[in-house]
């Protein structure tokens, strides 16, 4: 992997992050749930890509569950200044590997504290609550609770900074008027040219 052009950069709750990120999904087993076939092989790519100019990392407890954030805690624990980790709630896996909901207060400062251990951190920089009404699809309705929950954990000195992901821009202008919030993603429904409709997702 050769490195990343260090001047394409944007600003991401006060760091500068470069715009090519890492995804960590994919390092947990198939269908994202349970270990990797090879996990000596899963520390390596990690290890390369920050080696390589990464410095933004997306994640989840969800994804193993649990596998991918150990992955990461063993391949760059600890962790070099200026790599941002930004992790997700909203989600538990069945036994099965189905997803499942899990917007509750108790579900949300459960999935803090389990990032928080298999990461190795004391403190979460950016938490994205992922609105899991469709896992392709946003659903309309409150996410107040779930916003003054994290805003409760926040103030507590657990999580650094909220993020919104898979919702409407309803679900942001209320979430606006309790928090601020830093990062959320829209997905918003598109006509395609056979004429299905489908869902793009817009970042900011």
């Amino acid at each position: 992997m050769s490195n990343l052009n260090t001047t394409d950069t944007f600003s991401l709750a006060g760091h500068t992050v470069r715009r090519m990120g890492y995804g960590a999904m994919q390092l947990a087993g198939p269908g994202v749930f349970g270990p990797p076939k090879d996990r000596d092989a899963a520390v390596a790519v990690l290890r390369e890509a920050v080696a390589s100019g990464v410095n933004h990392i997306d994640t989840s407890d969800f994804y193993g569950p649990h596998v991918t954030n150990e992955i990461i805690r063993e391949a760059l624990h600890p962790y070099a200044d200026g790599l941002v980790i930004v992790t997700k709630l909203g989600a538990v896996r069945g036994a099965d590997g189905s997803w499942n909901a899990a917007l509750e207060p108790e579900d949300l400062k459960r999935g803090v504290h389990d990032n928080l251990r298999n990461l190795g951190l004391d403190a979460l920089e950016i938490v994205n609550i992922r609105n899991m009404g469709d896992i392709h699809a946003p659903a309309e309705g409150s996410i107040a609770k779930q916003v003054e929950t994290l805003a409760e954990l926040q103030r507590q000195g657990l999580v650094r900074h909220i993020g919104l992901s898979n919702v409407t821009p309803t679900q942001i202008k209320q979430a606006q008027g309790i928090a601020r919030v830093v990062k959320f993603s829209v997905l918003r429904r598109r006509n395609c040219v056979c004429g299905r409709s489908s869902w793009h997702c817009d970042e900011v």
